[in-house]
């Protein structure tokens, strides 16, 4: 099964009984920023004096990226990724999940808690998911010194980006998993504006949690 990476990434932070992961508190920023490395990867996006174009506005057929397109071109002007990272989040999630319980990857479950539902989104199988499982395996071969194709690697890049280090390199330091990705150098990427957008979406999460930490 073929999953676009706001999909891998979202997996990556949520536990297999449905609920987030304790370190996915980023994680809505890190599905905008899945949005546009993939646009950017399928060559619909490019950056243009730092700010987001867009060569290629037909919808993709595909929910989520349609989605982040929609909310890029309707920004009203060429948008910095940091500045497009709030529009594109806005039920972003919902629609990642929709679209994994419409392909039985999970299931919606309701919970009441103090008589409020509240929804899960636990594993279909029960354990987790066989495309978690094989993107898992990516993500440790990577780390471990393999060879890292494009998507690997900027997933690994966002998981890092969104806090999601833990979740998705357990036992695994930080340290090794960032010199990994710094020793792969440009060499990955078809296109500059790929590494280009993953740099902006780094430090715009960067700073969005500083300012969630201070209050600011």
């Amino acid at each position: 099964m073929t999953v676009n990476l706001a999909e891998d990434l979202l997996l990556l932070g949520y536990e297999d009984d449905g609920t987030p992961t304790p370190d996915s508190g980023t994680l809505d920023y890190g599905l905008a920023g899945a949005v546009l490395v993939e646009l950017a990867l399928e060559g619909r996006i490019r950056l243009a004096a730092g700010r987001v174009h867009v060569d290629e506005p037909a919808f993709t057929g595909d929910r989520v990226l349609d989605h982040g397109l929609d909310r890029i071109t309707g920004y009203g002007r060429d948008a910095t990724p940091g500045e497009l990272l709030d529009g594109i989040r806005g039920g972003l999630r919902d629609r990642v999940l929709e679209g994994l319980v419409a392909r039985k990857v999970l299931r919606r479950e309701t919970h009441r808690i103090l008589l409020v539902p509240h929804p899960r989104f636990p594993s279909a199988t029960g354990g987790q998911p066989p495309v978690e499982t094989e993107t898992r395996a990516r993500l440790t071969a990577f780390v471990n010194g393999g060879p890292a194709d494009p998507r690997t690697h900027a997933l690994a890049t966002l998981a890092v980006a969104a806090g999601l280090t833990a979740s998705a390199f357990p036992d695994t330091p930080r340290t090794q998993i960032e010199r990994r990705l710094a020793e792969q150098g440009p060499e990955p990427w078809p296109a500059a504006t790929v590494r280009e957008i993953l740099d902006e979406i780094q430090i715009a999460i960067v700073a969005i949690t500083t300012m969630f930490m201070t209050g600011g």
